[in-house]
């Protein structure tokens, strides 16, 4: 519980500066309740700044978010649009292969419509670091 408190205090002067390994690490923290009672709302705003640096651990905070509706209303087009940005970003491995599993399994439980979304997402996303 110490060493939890000690990790919060410490990234949150880095993560208010604007690094991403920090806000993604202070997103892990109020997701998995480490040291904190879990917030969602927390975990998200954190996951969000980091996200939206290019930070594949906060690309696949939100997409795990966004999946299951917590700290923000569930939306599976825009958690198949983090984890399709998070794929891209990451180099052949086990974890990568993971997410296009997670990729394909969210795609088949998406509406054509929900797809074409998250495809335009993904695009403005490459286009003008735009996100929902």
């Amino acid at each position: 519980m110490l060493e939890e408190a000690h990790a919060l205090a410490e990234l949150e002067g880095p993560a208010k500066a604007g690094d991403p390994v920090a806000q993604a690490n202070l997103g892990a923290i109020y997701h998995y309740g480490l040291g904190v009672p879990a917030d969602f709302t927390s975990a998200f705003k954190w996951y969000r700044a980091a996200a939206l640096q290019g930070n594949i651990d906060g690309e696949l905070g939100l997409a795990v978010l966004y999946a299951f509706g917590k700290g923000v209303e569930p939306d599976l087009a825009i958690a198949r649009m983090w984890l399709s940005v998070a794929a891209d970003a990451m180099p052949p491995s086990p974890d990568r292969l993971r997410v296009s599993e997670d990729l394909d399994a969210i795609a088949k439980r998406l509406t054509p419509a929900d797809l074409k979304r998250s495809d335009d997402l993904v695009k403005a996303w490459y286009a003008t670091r735009t996100a929902p």
